[in-house]
C-alpha cells in the first residue's frame, strides 16, 4: 500500500481533534486512528505501537488518558480504501501559506455584512488547489489544508495530494486528511 503516515501518539491525536470538538468520534482500526473532524474532514495516523484497543472513542475522553468504548454503529461513513495513489506533490511551505492567507482573509472580511460562520463555511467549501493528473483534474477543497493545519500533520516533507476511488487528500508528515465521503455516484 502507498502509505504516507507515520506512527504518533493516540493522545496528541485526540487532543488535537479535540479542540476542534471534545465530542469528535476516533476510530482505532487497522493499525491507525481515524477522525471525523466537525469541518467535513477525515482524519488519520498510524497508532504505532499504540496499547489502544481496536474501537470508537470519544476524541475528549482519550486526551484526557481516560477512553472509554462507544457503540461502533456510531461511526458513520466509509473509510478510503487502499491503494493510495499520489498524484501530486506540493511543497509544505506553499500549503501553510495556503493556510495563512485564508486565515489573513477571515480576519480582514469579518464585520462585513456577512456572518462569521457563513464566512467559514464559504472559506471551507473554496477550491484552493486543482492538480491534474492522467488527463483529470483533482479539486481541494480548503477544508483539506484546514485540517491537515489544525491537526498538525504539516512537516517539512512535501505534501502528496493523494486518491483512493473518487475520494481526494492531502497527505504530510505525521498524518493526512480525507474528503467527505460523497456517497454513491449518480448513474
Amino acid at each position: 500500500m502507498n502509505d504516507p503516515l507515520n506512527a504518533g501518539d493516540e493522545a496528541a491525536f485526540a487532543a488535537r481533534a479535540a479542540r476542534l470538538d471534545p465530542d469528535t468520534l476516533v476510530l482505532a482500526q487497522g493499525g491507525r486512528l481515524w477522525a471525523a473532524l466537525p469541518i467535513g474532514v477525515l482524519a488519520v495516523r498510524d497508532a504505532g505501537a499504540s496499547p489502544l484497543a481496536e474501537g470508537l472513542y470519544r476524541a475528549g475522553d482519550l486526551a484526557a488518558g481516560s477512553p472509554a468504548p462507544r457503540p461502533a454503529a456510531a461511526w458513520r461513513g466509509r473509510l478510503p480504501r487502499p491503494p493510495w495513489t499520489t498524484v501530486e506533490s506540493v511543497p509544505a511551505a506553499d500549503i501553510a501559506d495556503i493556510d495563512r492567507k485564508a486565515a489573513q482573509a477571515l480576519r480582514e472580511r469579518r464585520g462585513q455584512g456577512i456572518g462569521d460562520r457563513r464566512l467559514r463555511d464559504a472559506m471551507l467549501d473554496h477550491v484552493t488547489l486543482r492538480v491534474e493528473h492522467d488527463g483529470r483534474i483533482y479539486p481541494v477543497e480548503f477544508r483539506l489544508v484546514a485540517g491537515l493545519c489544525r491537526m498538525g500533520f504539516l512537516g517539512e516533507d512535501p505534501v502528496r495530494v493523494v486518491k483512493a476511488g473518487r475520494r481526494i487528500g492531502l497527505a504530510a508528515t505525521y498524518g493526512a486528511v480525507w474528503d467527505r465521503d460523497r456517497g454513491l455516484p449518480l448513474l
